[in-house]
């Protein structure tokens, strides 16, 4: 199974934006450096990890 199969039924097609997915790098970037502050609680760095990480695959995707 690849993407392309998945096209039209539970994904859509999208046009690749540059400027999109810079953005998406630079907020999964500060996303991480967020992570690594001690004095948030390990659940607010655990959140903001995983934001990251949906923030890489949706750049990723979107290449």
């Amino acid at each position: 199974m690849t993407l392309d199969n998945l096209i039209g039924s539970t994904l859509e097609r999208i046009n690749p934006d540059p400027t999109q997915i810079l953005r998406l790098l630079q907020a999964a970037e500060r996303n991480i450096q967020d992570a690594g502050f001690a004095q948030l609680s390990n659940e607010n760095r655990f959140d903001v990890a995983y934001k990251a990480i949906m923030q890489l695959a949706n750049a990723a995707l979107q290449h």
